[in-house]
Parts: structure tokens; C-alpha cells; sequence
């Protein structure tokens, strides 16, 4: 631990000797770079500035002139649409009409052209106007502006210029629509101006069009600029990209000292090269004790002389639920609830007392107990004392393989015991039975004897079915293994039941796992099993049913099945016991059914998991593996 400690301060050393010398490295490339760019940029976008100007005030001009353009387009093809005069479009009917009655006839002849003319130029709006009239006749799109209808320009507007001039005319500013740029046409008919025909488009519309090309040429100016210094500076450009090559290698060796910069030719060259050398000596000296610990299973936490951390690895932090930075901060205050786990490291570091293998329980923060192992010794290299060390293991599963090892040595004995028992009762039972049955046979019909010789024959009967339980108990068989389902199979067997759960007012949700896979068993023998285990959770409900929840889980190498009930529960006592021979809770039964769904699954390679809360109910879990079952 104290090579740790002097490599880890040996790294920091030469970690902000290279952070120095990179840094250094920086600031110089840095500043011949800013003089180079500063130069040849002043040489190129000096006459780009210029230039692009031009070219951008033009370019707004060809715009706009594009922009009148089409709307003095649109406006002809509305003036060629119109047939004849706007009087020769009324009806006879309407010759004498009110102003606004000719408005609305001819709005209604004329409006459909002026809407699908603008329904292919969106954003444009489009209309008639009368000179005679005075007024708007159309103005598309009707769906927005149709309440300018009969609406009569001001004596200022442009619109009666071109009436009394017969001269097209654009221009810009706020007219009915709000700020546009117009396009009028005369409508000419016979020699003689009748109105005009318009078409506008919002100055917000061409002024973004504009700033669009105006985006669009700043780009190419920047590109230009761009292709410009790449031409006009061969040299800046192999600076530049042996600059680049050496900030990308700097960020690479950040996080990991294997890599490598390329090489170079020139200065550069000279630099990436003392890098290289600078980063495989670290590298060389990085020690490998830090990636020991972080690989290790078993917790590890180090503090110093003063009580505080100074090294954690990831198995300590699952094991104890840390997930805040732990490191530097003071032993004791991460532990306030376990003085005995907290003293023993504490202890060790005042005294010099190691504890090896002390065993506790330990409580995370979130409430799970978790059985641990704990050992400590000193921490100190020939000479000094850095501090103390804490070694510690979950024991969780180790504890619960112990006692499944314990049940299978036990269960085996008493099953030897109870063969040996079976076979003594089995012989002289028949001998029984059949002296009884004899016995009945030769008494008369009615006589009352009759009735205890029936009562002797049905006890034998039972005694029987208690010795066949026993025998299997004793040494069963998987005669009839095959690949099956196990959602199918637990589906099966929960049909079988399903009349005995509707009767018993049992609510039954199922939750299977799609993804499982196949598995190899007796199918029979485990439906057996989860037959005995669901009767069991029925019984354990309350007379007015429950709850009994068949959940199938993948898991490592294998598939869990869990029948789980909100009944009664066990006490912690009973838990342990359940697995025995004769052991039951139960007012009648034998105690043998739990007893011989543990020998099956142990002859199919698994084990049963079992979790109870008095008052809150059972969980059986029935852990199998994939793969094939060996008698």
C-alpha cells in the first residue's frame, strides 16, 4: 500500500510536469499561429471585403429587379384574363344596379381567376381594381382579403397614377395590405383605362428573401476567404495541421496513456517524439495496483493517519451503497450507524490490532441487511505507517449456498433413513391388509365387525400412500426428461387448477417472460412441483380468497418460476424447517409434499428460493438451468 501511495505521488508529479509542458507547448504554436493568420488574413479579406460588397448590393438589386418582375407578371396574366370591360361582365339585370351590387357581381365572376392565379405563388396577392367604380373588385386570396371589396385606393396611391398615365408602375410602401411591393398594370380597353390589375408581395417576405441571399453570399465570401488562405499559405497549412495533429494527441493522452501521436518530420517531428517518450514513461510507471483492486470482488477501503479515506474500489461501493465521492473525507462520518464495523478499522489504525474474518451485519442506507466478512491490518511500508486497511466481503450468497448444502446433506440422511424405514413398514402392512381382508371377506354380509375391517383396510390404504411418498422422497427419477416451454408449462399446470382457484376465490395474475428459453426437465415431475406449491398458496390465503401472482424470470444461465401469495406468511423459524420430512404447519397433511418438490428440483440441478413475511405472505422461487438433466 505505501508503493501505492509513492507511485500515486510520483504520477502527480509528472502528470503536472506534462500538464506545464503541454501547456508551454500551447501558448508558443498559439502565438506563431495567431501572427501567420493575423498576416495572411489581412491579405485576403481585405480585397474579398471589397469585392463582396459589390457583389451584394448588386445581388439585392437583380433581386428586387426579380421580384418586380414576376409581379408585373402576375398583374399581365390577370390583365389577360380579363374579357372585355368590367361593365360587358354584368348581367342586363345589373346594368342599373347600385355601385356595390356591380362590386359583388363582378367579385363573384372574377374573383375565382384572381384565387387560382395566387393559389400557385403563395405569399402573393393579387386583385382588379375600377376606375369607374372606384373601387377594389377583386383582391386574392379571398379567403383573407375579401373585406377589402369596394374599398376605394387614396387620391395618393400610385394605383390612379397608372390610370391616368396608362404606365405601369412598381413601387414600395404601405398600401391596403400593409407594407408591400406593388406591381400595377393598366387595364386597357378600347383606348380606354378601365382600372389596373395588381400584384404585391410582402416587403417582410422579400426582405427575408434577401437576407437568405445575403446569408448565402456571406457564406461563399467565408468560403472564398477560407479557400483563399488555404492557397495563398502552403506553409500555414503544414503548421497548422502538425498543430492539430498534436491537440488531438494531447486530448488522446488525457484519458489514456497508450496512445500515440504520429510522427512528424521537421520540429514537430521532435516534439510528438519527446511526447511519445514523456507518456510511455508514465505509462511504464503507472503501478498495477490500482487495477488490482478496482478487479477484486471483495471490498477494499484505505484511510490515512488522520481517519480519512484515501482509497475506495468499486466492489466497497456496491457492498456498502455508496454512491457519493468518498475519497478525503473523514472514516468515521461515513458509517454513523455501525460503531462495530467503524471501530474495527479505527482500532486497527490506533492500536495495530488486525481483525481477521470478524463477521456482522452491515445496513445500507436503503434498509437491505447484507452479512459481511471483515478484516484489517496495518497499512506501512518498512519504515513509516500510512495507515489502516479494511478488507471486507458480502457473505449474502455464500450464506445462502451453505445452507442449501446443510439441507441436501440432511435431507439426504433422512431420506436414507426413511427408504430404510419404508421398505421395514411396506411388508408388513401388506401382511396386514391382506389378513384383514380375509378376515372381512368371511363374515357375513351386515355384520358389524365388517366396519372396522373397512376403517383397518383405508388406514393401511393411507399408510401406503406415506410410504410411496417416502420411497420418492428417498431416490427420485427423471425418467421422462425433454425440452419444454417453461411459460407453456406453467400455463399447463395452471389450467389444471384453474376450477379449485375460481372456487377458492383466488385472483390469479400471471407474469411470463417472453424471452425465455427452453429448459430441460420432467415436465410431469415439475408440474408436480407447482401443483404442491400453488395448493399450498391457496391454503395460505385468508377464507375470503387473495392474491397469487406466477411471475417466469430469465436469469444467468437459467429461468426462475415464482409462485408468490398474499396470505398468511411463515415465521422466521418455520422457514428454515419447511424442506424437512414430517415437518408441516398445516392442521392435516403429511409434511412430505415441500419435502419432495425440493428432491425434485435438486435432481434437475436447481433449488428453491423461498422469502416469507408473517401477515404479508409467501414467495417460492424455483431456480432451474438451461442445459440437459443427468440421472
Amino acid at each position: 500500500m505505501h508503493n501505492i501511495k509513492k507511485i500515486t505521488t510520483d504520477l502527480d508529479k509528472k502528470d503536472r510536469l506534462v500538464r506545464l509542458t503541454f501547456r508551454g507547448i500551447d501558448m508558443r504554436i498559439f502565438s506563431m499561429r495567431l501572427k501567420l493568420m493575423i498576416i495572411l488574413s489581412l491579405a485576403v479579406a481585405l480585397p474579398l471585403v471589397g469585392s463582396g460588397y459589390i457583389l451584394i448590393h448588386r445581388a439585392e438589386q437583380a433581386l428586387n429587379l426579380e421580384k418586380e418582375s414576376k409581379l408585373f407578371g402576375i398583374a399581365r396574366v390577370l390583365d389577360g384574363n380579363l374579357e372585355g370591360e368590367f361593365e360587358t361582365l354584368l348581367p342586363l339585370e345589373a346594368k342599373g344596379a347600385s355601385r356595390d351590387e356591380k362590386i359583388r357581381r363582378l367579385n363573384a365572376k372574377l374573383s375565382g381567376i384572381t384565387d387560382q392565379l395566387i393559389s400557385g405563388n403563395p405569399g402573393i396577392g393579387a386583385g382588379y381594381y375600377s376606375k369607374d367604380l372606384d373601387g377594389i373588385i377583386t383582391y386574392g386570396p379571398s379567403a383573407e382579403y375579401n373585406s377589402t371589396m369596394g374599398q376605394s385606393i387614396a387620391q395618393d396611391h400610385l394605383g390612379r397614377v397608372v390610370m391616368a398615365t396608362g404606365m405601369a408602375q412598381a413601387a414600395r410602401g404601405t398600401m391596403v395590405r400593409g407594407n408591400i411591393l406593388n406591381a400595377m398594370v393598366p387595364l386597357i380597353r378600347n383606348d380606354r383605362i378601365i382600372g389596373y390589375a395588381w400584384a404585391n408581395e410582402m416587403t417582410a417576405s422579400v426582405d427575408n428573401q434577401v437576407k437568405t441571399m445575403e446569408d448565402v453570399m456571406y457564406l461563399a465570401l467565408a468560403l472564398a476567404f477560407i479557400l483563399g488562405l488555404g492557397i495563398s499559405m502552403p506553409l500555414a497549412s503544414g503548421v497548422s495541421n502538425s498543430v492539430q495533429g498534436i491537440i488531438l494527441g494531447l486530448r488522446g493522452l488525457r484519458s489514456d496513456l497508450s496512445y500515440r501521436l504520429p510522427e512528424t518530420q521537421g520540429e514537430f517531428g521532435e516534439i510528438t517524439s519527446a511526447i511519445n517518450g514523456m507518456a510511455q514513461s508514465l505509462m511504464n510507471n503507472r503501478s498495477h495496483t490500482e487495477i488490482i483492486m478496482e478487479s477484486m470482488v471483495d471490498g477494499i477501503i484505505t484511510i490515512d493517519n488522520d481517519g480519512k479515506v484515501t482509497a475506495i474500489n468499486n466492489a466497497a461501493r456496491g457492498i456498502m451503497g455508496l454512491n457519493q465521492e468518498v475519497i478525503g473525507l473523514n472514516y468515521v462520518s461515513l458509517f454513523p450507524g455501525h460503531p462495530k464495523f467503524r471501530s474495527a478499522l479505527l482500532e486497527t489504525l490506533h492500536t495495530g490490532k488486525n481483525f481477521i474474518g470478524y463477521e456482522e451485519e452491515f445496513s445500507r442506507s436503503d434498509g437491505t441487511i447484507v452479512p459481511i466478512s471483515v478484516s484489517t491490518s496495518m497499512l506501512s511500508n518498512n519504515q513509516d505507517t500510512l495507515g489502516a486497511v479494511l478488507v471486507f466481503k458480502d457473505l449474502l450468497e455464500h450464506r445462502a449456498f451453505e445452507d442449501r448444502v446443510r439441507r441436501v446433506d440432511r435431507l439426504a440422511a433422512v431420506g436414507e433413513l426413511a427408504a430404510g424405514v419404508a421398505h421395514e413398514i411396506r411388508n408388513p402392512l401388506a401382511a396386514i391388509s391382506g389378513s384383514v381382508q380375509i378376515l372381512v371377506d368371511e363374515l357375513p354380509k351386515g355384520h358389524s365387525s365388517r366396519v372396522f375391517g373397512d376403517v383397518v383396510l383405508k388406514e393401511v390404504d393411507r399408510l401406503n400412500v406415506v410410504i410411496e411418498d417416502l420411497l420418492y422422497f428417498a431416490k427420485p427419477s427423471t425418467n421422462h426428461v425433454s425440452c419444454v416451454h417453461p411459460n407453456e408449462l406453467v400455463a399447463d399446470t395452471l389450467s389444471l387448477l384453474s376450477p379449485s382457484l375460481k372456487k377458492d376465490l383466488v385472483v390469479l395474475e400471471k407474469c411470463f417472460d417472453p424471452t425465455i428459453g427452453l429448459i430441460a426437465v420432467d415436465a410431469e415431475l415439475i408440474k408436480q412441483v407447482l401443483v404442491n406449491l400453488l395448493l399450498n398458496a391457496v391454503q395460505a390465503l385468508p377464507p375470503e380468497g387473495g392474491k397469487i401472482t406466477v411471475t417466469t424470470l430469465t436469469v444467468n444461465e437459467g429461468v426462475e418460476i415464482i409462485v408468490k401469495d398474499s396470505g398468511r406468511g411463515m415465521d422466521p423459524e418455520s422457514i428454515p424447517r419447511i424442506f424437512d420430512p414430517f415437518f408441516t404447519t398445516k392442521d392435516t397433511g403429511t409434511g412430505l409434499g415441500l419435502a419432495v418438490s425440493n428432491k425434485i428440483i435438486e435432481i434437475h440441478r436447481g433449488y428453491i428460493r423461498v422469502e416469507s413475511t408473517v401477515g404479508l405472505g409467501s414467495a417460492f422461487t424455483i431456480c432451474l438451468p438451461y442445459g440437459d438433466v443427468s440421472n
